[in-house]
């Protein structure tokens, strides 16, 4: 017999038509983490120098 074995073939990933298709991407929860935690540095380091430049004044 030429070619691969029976063991060999039902063992072989398959191929074409019935190769499984890949699961399609999903958005991830921590999508909005990305902007948030930036977000909130910068709030924090403005409400930080606005108190700062409010107590100079006084």
């Amino acid at each position: 017999m030429i070619g691969r074995s029976a063991e060999e073939v039902d063992h072989a990933p398959p191929r074409g038509r019935y190769a499984p298709v890949p699961a399609p991407q999903t958005v991830t929860p921590t999508a909005p983490l990305r902007w948030a935690a930036p977000a909130a540095a910068l709030a924090v380091a403005s409400a930080i120098v606005a108190v700062r430049a409010l107590r100079r004044r006084r």
